[in-house]
Formats: structure tokens, sequence, C-alpha cells
């Protein structure tokens, strides 16, 4: 049956939510059939008897029967467990009625109108039985009882059996075709449930439902599941006044316009509107909030509109993923302002990122934090936590950020609690419900992360998108990070070329000079007769001037290939004290011969090496003989040719003293910027030379006073392995 309601009947039909449109239009069936048959069968009772008053047709048994029907009806009313059982009573009362007329039409010998009666209602009564029926299989058993019991009565009554006949061969014929008949009904309607399920299924998957409009009548038809988006319940017929007031108010001149466009000038529509009338049944609440897709177009029938049909979908899901795209796409187009801000410092632009992020997110707090030595520090911060202010910092064991830097992608927590972090110390010291956080990784080392919490848990899981706002917030923060160390290394380099440029252009001038006059004195000054030996010591100037410009080039070069990175191929293990003893021998030999101006350089002779203790160091040997080189250098030229140098092994590195007079001032770090020298023979870059090539191996150096009052330097970081003898 359809699930449509009657307008007519609508009083009986049942309001049982638990029932479905078709039960209810079955019901509503079987109400009105029993209402007509109880009126029926007295009427007819009597019509049937008037003819002969003499007849066996008792008004009692008819009134009863009546009564059975107007009962059945009654009880229909009382609940929907009586209602889905109702079918099978109203099969049960065709049989009652069925069995009482096949023996009254026996007992008056299927005389008068008895007989045409008896075939009357063996059509009708099958017709009723079908209703609801699911198969051919009640129907066939109602025709067949039917049939049997106006067979025996024909046989076993007391009319002769050639009179019944006629009757019997009726209801045969009544059999045959309306078995053919509602057969081919039952068939039909299975095809037609099977396509409106079909149909349903559609609707219910794609949110839609269909809708048309009478204009000759004014008449509204909606089906099942525009009803469901209005929130109405399915038995609810609305007026055209009513279902544009279902619409919001300031969208029901759009769709009444559109419908009178539709009508008058035979144009199709499509529009998006919002639902938010008041045209609603007493009992029952609008969904607010909700968008639909209404489309109509003309149903057009010689020359005239004579309806408008279309559909309508609910798109309310639609709109709220559009909205949440549009706040995706504006935050990430804030991000990028910030970002893109050349006058912003990287202060400012965090701050506006983290209150962008905690906007965005639903969040109250927002943080980037530094991770040392495991110890969380919060760098920059937003809200008021008071653990999570700028400047507070916690053991990392005792944080969220230790979880955040395990993870490969961002760590996202939406119910701390539930989630298992109850009794976890991080949430023991801040209290959080909620967090997400992603690492900040400058290059290709941690530095820190960049979260956002809240201390009650988030309603909502992490979208994969906020996942990625947050990770892109951090890879922006690593790449300022890593752009601000790397502008800051290369004023360092800037500086020391500057520097450089000042060294060389001075310290190679001096020399320079030398040998620019003693040239011109050789020339002004030869003449004939003039000894050879004055000639001999202007040419021997100018090759020890010469030599000390090699020496400062030497020097410089040392310095500025020095410092560059060792690869790993260029690591291997050597013993320290094999790498001390040729240094020293080199040392020994570089500082034999005379300054620039003819005077002895006092040589190494004098000097001691001595070792103390034994390792092996993983390092570029080439440049640790460079460095050490360069430390005995300065022992010599500082300390003089009696100047003791030791040269021990530390647990993470090893050290160079000696005993002469040690740092003058009381910065002894001051001696590693590239130009300082305490002697007027030094290029002032030979402990440049050292830091940088302590650097290049990832090393630190330091330098201090000796225990015997002289210069220490330290250096530290390094990988070191024990050696079981000095000359390892």
């Amino acid at each position: 049956m359809s699930d449509l309601a009657w307008p007519p009947f609508s009083i009986l039909r049942p309001e049982g939510e638990e029932l479905s449109g078709e039960r209810q239009s079955d019901v509503q069936t079987y109400r009105l059939l029993g209402l007509l048959g109880a009126v029926m069968v007295p009427v007819f009772g009597v019509l049937l008897a008037a003819p002969d008053p003499q007849a066996t047709d008792p008004m009692w048994a008819r009134l009863g029967l009546s009564a059975l029907l107007v009962g059945l009806v009654g009880a229909s009313y009382v609940s929907d467990a009586v209602r889905r059982r109702v079918g099978g009573w109203a099969r049960g009362a065709c049989y009652i009625l069925m069995a009482w007329y096949c023996s009254v039409a026996t007992l008056n010998g299927f005389a008068g109108s008895y007989d045409m009666g008896l075939v009357l209602l063996y059509g009708i009564l099958p017709f009723a039985v079908a209703t609801g029926a699911q198969s051919m299989r009640p129907v066939w058993w109602f025709l067949g009882s039917g049939l049997l019991a106006g067979t025996a009565g024909a046989a076993f009554g007391p009319v002769r059996a050639a009179e019944a006949l006629p009757t019997v061969g009726g209801l045969a014929t009544v059999a045959c075709v309306e078995g053919v008949v509602i057969w081919n009904q039952l068939d039909a309607r299975e095809r037609l449930e099977r396509q409106n399920d079909l149909f349903r299924r559609a609707q219910n998957l794609a949110n839609i439902g269909a809708w048309e409009y009478e204009v000759s009548s004014g008449e509204v038809f909606w089906t099942r599941q525009v009803r469901e988006i209005h929130g109405l319940p399915q038995g609810y017929e609305p007026t055209a006044e009513e279902a544009v007031a279902f619409y919001h108010p300031e969208d029901q001149p759009v769709i009444q316009g559109m419908i009178e466009r539709a009508i008058e000038e035979e144009v199709p529509f499509d529009r998006e509107l919002r639902l938010g009338g008041e045209a609603l049944p007493v009992g029952h609440e609008q969904k607010e909030g909700r968008w639909v897709r209404a489309r109509g177009t003309p149903q057009i029938e010689a020359g005239a509109v004579t309806s408008v049909r279309g559909t309508f979908q609910d798109i309310t899901e639609r709109k709220a993923r559009e909205h949440v795209l549009e706040q995706e796409q504006e935050a990430l187009r804030s991000m990028y302002r910030i970002a893109a801000d050349r006058k912003a410092g990287f202060e400012e632009k965090a701050h506006r990122l983290i209150d962008l992020g905690r906007e965005h997110l639903g969040l109250p707090y927002g943080f980037l934090t530094r991770i040392t030595d495991e110890t969380q520090e919060i760098v920059f911060a937003s809200g008021t936590h008071p653990l999570l202010q700028a400047g507070e910092s916690c053991p990392l064991s005792r944080s969220y950020c230790r979880n955040t830097i395990e993870e490969e992608r961002s760590l996202v927590v939406q119910d701390a609690v539930a989630e298992g972090w109850a009794g976890d110390p991080a949430h023991q010291t801040f209290e959080l419900g909620a967090y997400v956080g992603a690492q900040i990784i400058v290059e290709g080392e941690l530095y820190g992360t960049f979260c956002f919490a809240a201390e009650e848990a988030r309603e909502q899981a992490f979208a994969g998108r906020e996942r990625v706002f947050v990770e892109l917030m951090a890879q922006w923060a690593s790449y300022e990070l890593g752009q601000r160390r790397a502008k800051a290394q290369l004023k360092r380099q800037n500086a020391r070329l500057d520097r450089f440029a000042g060294l060389v252009a001075h310290d190679l001038r001096n020399p320079l000079n030398v040998a620019t006059g003693r040239l011109r004195l050789a020339r002004e000054e030869r003449a004939p007769g003039e000894a050879p030996e004055e000639a001999r010591s202007h040419l021997a100037a100018v090759d020890r001037s010469l030599g000390r410009m090699d020496e400062i080039i030497e020097d410089v070069l040392t310095l500025t290939w020095g410092g560059q990175d060792i690869g790993p191929e260029e690591l291997s293990t050597h013993g320290l004290a094999a790498m001390a003893e040729a240094s020293w021998a080199q040392v020994g030999t570089d500082q034999n011969g005379a300054d620039q101006n003819g005077a002895d350089k006092g040589g190494a002779e004098g000097a001691t090496l001595q070792l103390e203790g034994a390792c092996r160091l993983r390092c570029s040997a080439e440049r640790v003989r460079r460095l050490l080189e360069n430390l005995f250098r300065n022992a010599i030229e500082h300390g003089g040719d009696t100047v003791t140098v030791c040269v021990g092994a530390l647990s993470d590195g090893f050290y160079v003293a000696d005993d002469g007079a040690g740092f003058p001032g009381d910065d002894p770090e001051a001696v590693f910027e590239a130009g300082y020298s305490s002697s007027d023979e030094g290029t002032g870059l030979g402990l440049s030379i050292v830091e940088s090539i302590a650097k290049a191996h990832g090393w630190s150096l330091s330098a201090t006073q000796s225990e015997a009052g002289g210069a220490r330097f330290e250096v530290t970081g390094v990988d070191v392995e024990a050696a079981g003898s000095a000359h390892s």
C-alpha cells in the first residue's frame, strides 16, 4: 500500500512512530473496511431478507458480526503492539464472515438473493485478505476455504445439487479470476515496493527528497525524506503557505519568487536556502541552522504549467565542511601574511602565530619551547596558565614535549584522562586535558617544540588539517631559526674577513715596505768598488721580508681552510703522543733562523716537551698536528727558548700547558681573536687557527692559567680512546 495518508480518512491513520508508513496505511485500510463491514452486514441482511420474510437470517447474528468488526477497529487504537497484529485478526474476521454467510446461504437453499450475495461477498473479501499480504498464500488459502465451504453447503445442504451447481460454479469462476487479478496486483506491488525501497535508499544516501506543487488545487506533496529533513512526522501534510514558511525569513521571498516565476514564466530554479521558519506542528521543533538545496522544474501540459516538481536536499554537512575549509584557508592566509612580514622580527612573528593558532584551534594556551640538556624551557607563550609562561622551565621528563619529540608527526591528545595520561608526570604537573605539538628541527638537530593546549578535554578529535596547521607553524619556526643561525654565522664570518683584511693589509705592508726599501737602497748604493757584503745584506733583508710574508699568507690560508667542516671520511683514530712529537719536531725546524731584521729567532733547542698520559683521538691528523704546532709555537714565542710544554690527556680531550709568562690582561679568551698578539713578530692568527680547527671537529676550546703560572689550553668534547703507551 502507499505510504501516503488518505486525506478524507486521515482520522483512521495511526500515529505510532514504531510503524512504517506502509504498515500505517495497512492499518488505516483495515479500519476503513472494518467500519464499512460493520455497517453493510446488517444493511444487506435487511435487503436480502426483505423478499422472503421466512428466510433463516437472524439479525442478532448480523449485529454480533458488526460488533466484532467494530471491536476489531477499536482494538487497533489501543497500542502499537495490537496494531502490528491487526492484519491477522482482520483476515480471521474475513474467514468468520465467509463461514457465516455460507451457512446462511446453505440454510436458505441458495434461494432468492443469497446465492448472488454469497458470490459477491466471496469476490470482495479476498481483496481485504490481500491487504498487507507479502505473498499469495493467504489469498489462496481464503479462496480455497471459501470454495470448499460453498461446495460443502451445496453437497450436504437441503438444496439439490443441481440447483446449487450455478452458485458453486460462480464461486469457482470468482476464485480463478480473482486469484489471477490479485496475483498480478501483488506482483506489481512487490515491484513497486522494491523500486520504492531502492528510491528510499537513494534518498537516505544522498539525503534528498522529492516534492510537487499542484497549481490548480494548491496542494503540496512531500516524500518521506522531505519530512525527515524538516524534522516533521510522516503524517504531516503542509499547505503551500506552510511549506514556504519553513524557510528562513530572509529566504522566504526568494523561494516564493522562484515558484511564481516557474509557474508564470516556465523558468526552472536551483538555489541553496536556509531553513528556520516557525510553521511547525505543535510539539515539534525546527532543526536550526540547516541548509537545503531546492530545485524545481515546471510541468507543462497543453501549453500551461500544471505543477512544479523538484527535489529537496539537505546540504548542511556540506555547508559545514565549506565553512571549515574557508576558516582553514583564512588561517593559512593569515599565517602566510605573518611569516612574510619583513618589518616584523622573529619574536613578534612567533607571538602573532601563537595567537593565530590559539584562535584557529580553539585552545587557550600556545607556546614555543627550547629543549636542552633534558630541560624544557618556554621561549614564547600566550595564555594565562602559570606554568606555561615565557622563561618557565621544567625537566623534560615532566613535560608533554618528551612524547612530542618521539613522534614522527605531531602529537595530539584529545582527552588526556581517557587516553591514559592521568598518572603521567606531565599531566600531574600541567593538568592539561588537550594538547597538540610538533617538533622544531634546526639544521637536522632538535631545537624544541611548537605547542597548543587546554585544561579541558576537547570535544572533537583533532582533524588531520589541524595537525598539519601546527606542523606548518613548527616548520616555519625551524626555517626562521635556521635563517637566524645562518645570518649570525655569516655575520661572524664577515667580521672575521674584515679583521683578516685589515690584518693582512697591515702585516704584509711592513715586510713589503722593508723589501721595497732595501731593493731601492741596493740600486742607489751599488757603485764601482762597493763591497759586495753590503749588497748581500740588503738582499738578505729582502729574503727575510719575503719569508715573513709567506708565513703570514700560510697562516691566513690555514685559518681559512682549517675551519671548514670535517666530513666523516676524513676522520680516523690517531695517538695524541705521536702527533704531538711530530708537531714539536716541525716547530723546532721552523723556529731556527732569524727575524726580518736579522736577529736570531732563538730556536726550539732549549725548549722541552713533556707527555703526560696517553690516549687516541678520532680526528683529522693533519689538522690536529697544525693545531698543536700553533700551540707549541705560541708557547715558545711567549715563554722563551727554555720553556717547558706539557701535553696530556683528559677524560674527554687533551690539554697543552707551559710554564711561560701566562696571559696578559684579565681575559684569557681574548687571545683567540684574530689579530691578537702580545709579540711584535706574531701574526695574531695562531690561536685563531687553533680555535677554528677545534670548532671544525665539533670540539670546545678554553684558555686558563697553568699550575706553573703559564698558559693552559684545554680541548674537550673529543672522542677519546685510552692507549697503553705514550707513543701510541
